[in-house]
């Protein structure tokens, strides 16, 4: 697994992640953290054969993901 690449998004960190997987894929994996409270971990959300695709992708549900739940 490669760094992840960190964001924030109202007041939330997002850890987007791609993982390797089998045939040349990537999974896109994502932890959501807000101060004080517990870590949210979503492991494999989709594959990508591209690393920054699934980056891109974990990054983007992650904002969606806080703007439902915020």
């Amino acid at each position: 697994m490669t760094a992840p690449a960190l964001t924030s998004h109202r007041g939330y960190l997002l850890k987007a992640s791609a993982v390797p997987a089998q045939g040349g894929l990537h999974a896109a994996e994502l932890v959501i953290e807000k101060l004080g409270g517990p870590p949210r971990t979503f492991s494999t959300l989709e594959y990508f054969f591209d690393r920054e695709y699934a980056l891109s992708y974990a990054s983007s549900w992650g904002r969606i993901w806080v703007d439902m739940n915020s």
